[in-house]
């Protein structure tokens, strides 16, 4: 949960900052190699979602995740690889 909600704070201060005609945050938007698909779930609910790899999937568009990153959400129990692009190898 703490890193989904790391991912969700640092979108929403790179957005603020976009929209204030700033730079964005330096650590906003970590070296890019996965994507992490959110799904939408019932309120109260802890969000679902598909982990994809870069370059390898179809699908597009996603919050942009370094290796790190998609580690520790692949650890997350919502959260699943993607079977087409198998966005698992090298991470475990």
């Amino acid at each position: 949960m703490e890193t989904y909600l790391s991912l969700q704070l640092r979108t929403v201060q790179a957005r603020i900052a976009e929209l204030e005609g700033e730079s964005p945050i330096p650590h906003a938007e970590p070296a890019a190699g996965w994507t992490l698909q959110l799904l939408p779930s019932p309120a109260g609910a802890c969000p679902r979602g598909y982990l994809h790899k870069t370059g390898r999937c179809f699908i597009r568009g996603g919050r942009s995740l370094g290796r790190d990153e998609a580690r520790n959400v692949l650890t997350m129990p919502d959260v699943e690889a993607c079977d087409a692009c198998h966005a698992e190898d090298g991470l475990r």
